[in-house]
């Protein structure tokens, strides 16, 4: 099911050779525990889904507590409608269904293989494809950014000196006795990640003067408490600061939503999405807001891109189970949003009248890599991602550099 307005295959050029250095930044947000794709993008036009969701559907658009109608039988969960009205009507927001772990390649409904397949840029590596990706451009640490107590398992590999020192920065409140907390917690509550402080594996962060210890000062900005949202004010200060920002992780835990998933109104998926979208807002507006000054300031040079690319492990399954919940499934929901990003709806979204999970009908490395070639990154050379098929054509989903 496609968008009946947006080219599905739009060409990019040769595959794999990049126009010019890489330039902008790519940020990979993980929604760790596997997003249910059928609430975020809702089938509604579909009989089966509420069907088979009795108790989970999200009401179609038009009724209390719906979904944002995005045509064609499809609808956006209302908890993103903040998101969809500030990027969504811009053409610069993307959905793309039956994304996950390919059959071939070992997909399961297991988080770990997933997990390290998403990462690892496939089966059997033992370092990160941003690693692999970055030291083929000849980037080191200096062009990345990620948050935890140690480098995001998409750096792993990098050279010992391309991915040090570390300097720990902690931000936001600390725990009794002063100390911090640095975990990498998959809860679904957020409260014990206020002290959670990001950590850069370049050369040592020097933090703007922005008073971003401030929480006040965060949600001034429209930014959410917690982790996401304070990773995402740090990374839009770096990037108007123009220091060289190439790739950013983040991780969002809290989308294995086997018990209290919730519909359109509420339940944990409900709040996670939410503070996802503000977080995102912010984040655009923080980046626009940097461009308008550049221009009062009169900078000459084109802003460089910024696309923000949102995935999971793998999908839920399409029925509900007992514990108002679902379990794991196969083929998700990506998105994508920025000033490459062709808006609207790609890949499949079939009926969900048969089958106990969708099918995975586009490989998730796909996305990041058709995400990294519009900012001049080479992902089809160098076995950046192993037996990835090397496409005549993108996805549709973002413009060449």
């Amino acid at each position: 099911m496609e968008s009946p307005h947006l080219p599905r295959n739009r060409t990019i050029g040769p595959p794999g050779r990049a126009v010019s250095r890489p330039s902008g930044t790519l940020v990979v947000v993980n929604l760790v525990g596997g997003l249910d794709g059928l609430s975020v993008v809702v089938p509604h036009g579909d009989p089966a889904y509420a069907a088979r969701r009795p108790g989970l559907a999200v009401a179609a658009p038009g009724e209390r507590y719906g979904a944002i109608d995005l045509g064609r039988g499809l609808g956006l969960h209302p908890s993103l409608a903040p998101l969809q009205n500030c990027v969504g009507r811009s053409e610069r927001l993307a959905f793309i269904g039956g994304v996950g772990v390919p059959d071939r390649q070992g997909g399961d409904r297991n988080h770990l293989p997933c997990r390290e397949f998403l990462h690892r840029g496939g089966r059997g590596q033992t370092e990160g494809w941003a690693a692999r990706l970055l030291r083929f451009e000849e980037l080191n640490g200096d062009a990345t950014w990620s948050f935890g107590d140690g480098p995001h398992p998409v750096f792993e590999g990098l050279h010992p000196e391309a991915s040090a020192p570390t300097k720990r920065v902690s931000v936001g409140r600390r725990h009794d006795q002063g100390r911090a907390d640095w975990g990498h917690s998959e809860s679904n509550g957020e409260n014990e990640l206020d002290a959670t402080g990001p950590v850069t594996h370049g050369s040592a962060v020097r933090w703007s003067d922005t008073d971003w210890s401030s929480p006040a000062a965060r949600l001034s900005r429209g930014y959410p408490e917690g982790r996401l949202g304070r990773s995402l004010a740090a990374t839009a200060d770096r990037i108007r600061e123009d220091r060289g920002l190439r790739i950013v992780a983040i991780d969002h835990p809290g989308y294995d939503t086997h018990v209290d998933q919730g519909d359109g109104r509420s339940g944990v998926l409900a709040h996670r999405l939410d503070r996802l979208s503000r977080a995102l807002v912010a984040f655009w507006g923080d980046i626009l807001a940097g461009r308008e000054r550049a221009a009062d300031d009169n900078r000459t040079g084109q802003p460089n891109p910024v696309t923000v690319v949102v995935v999971s492990e793998f999908g839920r399954a399409i029925e509900e189970n007992g514990s108002g919940g679902t379990e794991h499934g196969r083929g998700g929901v990506a998105f994508a949003l920025g000033d490459q990003v062709v808006g609207g709806i790609h890949g499949d979204f079939p009926s969900v009248a048969h089958g106990e999970v969708l099918p995975v009908t586009v490989d998730i490395r796909r996305v990041i890599a058709d995400a990294a070639a519009s900012h001049g990154f080479r992902p089809w050379r160098g076995g950046i991602f192993p037996r990835l098929a090397l496409p005549n054509r993108s996805l549709g989903l973002l413009l060449s550099p």
